[in-house]
């Protein structure tokens, strides 16, 4: 390999050093275009993205089924097609079979909810009278009935001033589900193809890095940010199942209403970590205290329960050990995370946090720890000479 003949120069090292600073103040100055472009450029990707996701999620199920159910069977390649098949018709008809169940239950939750509305906000009234509250609701609430021209007045306030923003937020909803629709036809192809795709980017980061001993580092590096990864997304789906299930089999159990439409919340929301749970009790209470002021308070108790059956018994049954992760770093990267690229960057929080913690700890530290005890080294030797 040719060698820069500029790298023995004194004033290389300081040079490279501020070049590398002048530009990394440049994106800092510059932030916002610098997103915009990669906005841009995930848009016009963004069905291979969740393909690519989809595929990264449904990869597991389908290596255990290569592995396992069918590892008497001789051709890799009619393991691979039975195991993408099984995989997929698994995967996809679990979902249909929710959505179809839930959908239609949906519906005529939130129909009922609409259609019902004024006894629900009488049998509110009554609540809040016997319990006193009424000043608390001044502005809505008249000391025997809801105020319900203010509430409508607020409605149609909210919805005239912010019209633009809730069209263009249920445009990219559409634009949303359109990709992701999309994604998975593209997790077809890439299941199918994973073995090819691994060995390009394989042979990539060899040629990039002619040391083989450090690309193989680099390799089992990769495989374990993977494995931290790929544990914490199929637990926590696994884990946010487990608590919607549960949820609905008490509210059915109670004889509350909403079962489906609150469990569903209860579960997607559950995904979240840390805020998640609060805001599904939250919006769960809020739905149950407009039927059932009794029931939205035994939903709050249980949800309470629930959560902490999950966070104490549930969560390190399927995590195992824990991340070691501080609460702080995991608050600060829920929060930096939401800010930058919103609910996705919530749920991923915790295994960046985990990954930037296993690559300080297990890689850059102990990659320092050597190279100081060598300089240490070669600094006796010449003092010895």
């Amino acid at each position: 390999m040719k060698k820069n003949r500029f790298s023995d120069k004194s004033w290389y090292p300081m040079t490279v050093a501020i070049c590398i600073g002048v530009l990394f103040y440049f994106l800092l100055m510059h932030l916002d275009v610098v997103w915009a472009v990669i906005k841009n450029i995930a848009y016009f990707v963004y069905p291979v993205i969740a393909g690519a996701i989809i595929a990264y999620l449904i990869n597991p199920l389908m290596r255990l089924f290569e592995n396992k159910l069918f590892r008497k069977i001789k051709s890799t390649k009619l393991k691979r097609v039975l195991a993408l098949i099984i995989s997929v018709i698994i995967v996809y008809s679990f979902i249909t079979v929710i959505f179809v169940m839930l959908i239609p239950q949906l519906y005529e939750s939130a129909l009922s909810l609409y259609n019902n509305r004024e006894s629900y906000m009488a049998s509110l009234s009554e609540w809040i009278e016997e319990k006193g509250a009424g000043s608390l609701l001044s502005k809505y609430y008249d000391g025997k009935n809801f105020k319900s021209g203010n509430i409508l007045e607020s409605v149609v306030s909210y919805l005239s001033d912010n019209g633009g923003s809730i069209v263009s937020g249920i445009s990219k909803v559409g634009g949303h589900i359109g990709a992701w629709v999309i994604g998975i036809v593209f997790s077809v192809y890439f299941l199918a193809e994973k073995d090819k795709i691994s060995n390009f980017l394989l042979r990539i980061i060899r040629a990039c890095q002619k040391n083989t001993e450090k690309s193989d580092h680099f390799i089992m590096h990769l495989k374990k940010i993977d494995a931290i990864l790929t544990r914490y997304l199929i637990f926590s789906i696994i884990d946010s199942i487990i608590i919607g299930s549960l949820t609905a089999i008490v509210m059915l159990i109670a004889g509350m209403q909403y079962t489906g439409l609150v469990s569903v919340i209860v579960g997607v929301t559950n995904l979240i970590p840390t805020f998640g749970p609060l805001i599904g009790a939250g919006i769960g209470g809020l739905i149950l205290l407009f039927v059932n002021p009794l029931h939205a308070l035994i939903f709050l108790i249980f949800a309470l329960v629930l959560q902490t059956f999950d966070g104490w018994v549930l969560k390190p049954k399927l995590f195992g050990d824990s991340f070691g992760i501080s609460g702080l770093w995991i608050l600060i990267s829920i929060i930096v995370g939401g800010r930058i690229i919103g609910v996705l960057g919530i749920i991923l929080a915790i295994p960046a946090v985990a990954i930037a913690d296993y690559l300080i700890n297990d890689v850059y530290l102990p990659y320092r720890k050597i190279k100081n005890t060598a300089e240490e080294q070669s600094e006796n030797g010449a003092e010895e000479q």
